[in-house]
């Protein structure tokens, strides 16, 4: 039962995509790590942003698993964006 257990959480973890890029801030194109009040500023951002998927992901009724994840990463990536961020 455990290996079954590995092999699906495995399978499910092949599913989600990972985004390629970093993130930068538009006003001046500093990537978030460049300094620490930048990273934190970001990562609170980004808190937000989970947030905001996520309720994304609870009103979707997309039966499709990939369209789902990539409806959700839209909505993540949109929030960013519209706080000042955009990946390069």
């Amino acid at each position: 039962m455990r290996w079954a257990c590995s092999i699906l959480s495995i399978a499910v973890a092949g599913c989600v995509s990972v985004p390629q890029g970093y993130w930068h801030r538009q006003s001046d194109g500093l990537r978030v790590d460049a300094t620490p009040a930048l990273l934190d500023r970001f990562n609170l951002d980004r808190a937000i942003c989970d947030g905001e998927a996520a309720k994304a992901a609870l009103a979707s009724n997309e039966r499709d698993w990939f369209m789902h994840n990539q409806n959700v990463n839209l909505v993540f990536d949109g929030c960013l964006v519209g706080r000042g961020y955009v990946r390069r």
